[in-house]
């Protein structure tokens, strides 16, 4: 039973260069300051940064053991990146159940550096999944 307030905690693990290489490859991210470590260390960031989507992509698989259920496509996705990480920083994620009726479920999470920076913000919203894993 998901209520309103409710906080949960996960860290993802670092990214590793190979990582962030293959989902480059996988979704046309590959700019060179993710890519290229030599010419990374030249750029305005100083060195290589993950994209923001491969930070953002286990934000799903949390949202799924928090519902204890799987999510469909219908769901809506807002996200703001505010800073950058690096490959190897594990991320701490937040995330916060904004409300929980029979009709919509929204959850808020936010992504933190090792250096408690915030890097991402964002929320997660759908229709509730129709089944007892949904209470207000």
């Amino acid at each position: 039973m998901l209520t309103t307030g409710a906080v949960f905690h996960s860290v993802i693990p670092g990214a590793t260069q190979d990582q962030i290489n293959r989902f480059g490859a996988l979704h046309g991210t590959t700019g060179r300051t993710h890519t290229d470590p030599e010419y990374a260390k030249t750029s305005v960031f100083g060195g290589v940064i993950v994209q923001g989507a491969l930070v953002m992509a286990p934000i799903f698989d949390i949202c799924r053991v928090v519902l204890g259920a799987p999510i469909d496509a219908r769901m809506d996705v807002e996200t703001k990146f505010v800073s950058f990480t690096r490959p190897g920083e594990a991320i701490s994620v937040k995330i916060e159940v904004v409300s929980a009726t029979p009709e919509r479920v929204e959850l808020s999470y936010s992504c933190a550096n090792p250096a408690a920076k915030v890097v991402q913000v964002g929320t997660v919203a759908w229709p509730s999944l129709n089944n007892d894993h949904q209470q207000a």
